[in-house]
């Protein structure tokens, strides 16, 4: 049997920020990159291609973390039942209203916020997320997130996120840069099983039957 990978550069990031009420980088990031007006980025793209070979069906739920153009929800929500989204700039939940896309709906809030479990009244089968570290603020928040995603995925329910979005971290702090081995380790921690879907786009899935609600 092959050594667990070491993953002792992300083990060195800070344990705990101590910010209770705002949680995570992305309300410090002084200078946004306005989706609205751009296309989709290349790996929300490879993602969203990766989840019409997935063909959600119309019993099936969506959140979408970061919503940016909402083009996922342009593109999916007539064919599931419904489609959440959270996003921390408010001019991307003011755009995503007045789209007025039925069964859409984008909460303000932090995926690492205490609120998650206040807020979120639905299960998904997919958590769309292409920056799954790239906001992280401590390993405490991270790891919050991740139990966030587990409460409201249902069973063999998926996250999906790309490897470039894990490359990218918002204050260029390379321990925060996750490999797919290092996706392998912290998955097995929230009782998440990683798999390639494609080169670039992976998966963290909960077992059929688990820790979902």
């Amino acid at each position: 049997m092959s050594a667990a990978p070491d993953i002792a550069r992300y083990d060195g990031c800070r344990e705990v920020c101590r910010r209770l009420e705002h949680p995570g980088l992305a309300t410090d990031v002084r200078r946004w990159i306005d989706h609205l007006g751009l296309e989709t980025t290349v790996d929300q793209a490879r993602i969203e291609d990766v989840l019409e070979a997935l063909a959600p069906g119309a019993d099936q739920c969506i959140l979408h973390v970061g919503v940016g153009n909402s083009k996922l929800a342009e593109r999916f929500a007539s064919r599931v039942a419904l489609i959440d989204g959270l996003t921390v700039w408010e001019p991307e939940q003011a755009y995503a209203r007045s789209l007025a896309i039925p069964g859409y709906t984008v909460h303000f809030l932090s995926k690492y916020a205490r609120e998650f479990v206040r807020t979120i009244t639905n299960c998904y089968n997919y958590i769309i997320d292409n920056n799954l570290a790239s906001f992280a603020c401590c390993k405490f928040h991270f790891h919050r997130m991740l139990d966030n995603y587990v409460w409201c995925l249902r069973p063999g329910g998926r996250i999906l996120t790309d490897q470039r979005g894990m490359d990218w971290t918002v204050e260029e702090d390379p321990r925060w840069a996750l490999t797919f081995d290092d996706l392998v380790v912290v998955g097995e921690r929230f009782g998440l099983r990683a798999a390639a879907i494609t080169d670039s786009v992976y998966e963290l899935r909960l077992p059929g039957t688990g820790r979902g609600r």
